[in-house]
């Protein structure tokens, strides 16, 4: 699947992005390794068989304006909020890598109501985001390797019992295969590409289907049904 650069203004900044396919939208954010820009997503691009993929470089990345100092992960949420709006994009799913991850984490938390579902890969987070991530209430799909040392599977743990809706998937060992370099082996997108992108498929196609409800909501939602069935079949005598 071929897809087209552009460049458009975006506030004080050109923003460099490359689009393909049509129908509902999904956006992919790279993550913050040297060199890195939209292409780490080529392998994930047949996406745009069935979607409108979005993929933007990130402020101080690719072809977008480099700033002197790279732009944190609240100011790259805003201007994936304002390239959006100007690409008359209302709603999406976001999937993010490494760094990516994080930019989306705080695109969902800022403006939910923009967000179906999130994916993260091998995704970083700030500390401070974790006790938020409580209230995203959006289908999380979660994957990391098993390289504990590397990609830091604790923390692919720690976002999926942050957030309530998610569902970690882990997939073998990146950095154990000598055909890789040590440093890139996050790079699920890249190594793992059929594995991370059946998967894709499969979550967006029904988010809600591949998540489940925390054990405090499972226990909300008993209740919900047993009043439910009270008041279909009237009060019920319990001793």
């Amino acid at each position: 699947m071929e897809a087209a650069e552009k460049k458009v203004p975006v506030g004080e900044y050109t923003v460099n992005y490359a689009s393909a396919g049509s129908g509902d939208a999904v956006v992919l954010l790279h993550g913050s390794e040297p060199n890195e820009s939209w292409r780490v997503w080529e392998p994930l691009l047949s996406l745009a068989d069935s979607r409108k993929v979005i993929a933007p470089d990130l402020l101080g990345f690719g072809k977008s304006t480099r700033p002197e100092e790279t732009p944190d992960h609240r100011a790259q949420a805003q201007m994936l909020r304002d390239l959006l709006d100007k690409l008359g994009i209302r709603k999406s799913a976001v999937i993010g890598g490494g760094w990516g991850g994080q930019v989306a984490l705080e695109f969902a938390l800022e403006w939910p109501e923009s967000v179906d579902s999130l994916v993260l890969v091998a995704s970083s987070y700030d500390k401070e985001q974790l006790p938020r991530l409580q209230k995203l209430r959006k289908p999380t799909l979660v994957i990391f390797a098993e390289d504990d040392m590397v990609t830091q599977l604790k923390a692919g743990y720690l976002l999926r019992d942050a957030i309530g809706t998610s569902r970690l998937e882990v997939l073998s060992t990146v950095a154990k295969d000598p055909r890789y370099d040590f440093r890139m082996s996050h790079r699920l997108q890249k190594f793992r590409a059929p594995q991370v992108l059946q998967l894709t498929r499969t979550f967006l196609a029904k988010p809600e289907a591949m998540i489940s409800e925390p054990p405090e909501m499972e226990n909300e939602l008993k209740g919900k049904a047993l009043r439910k069935e009270d008041e279909k079949d009237g009060p019920i005598w319990r001793p």
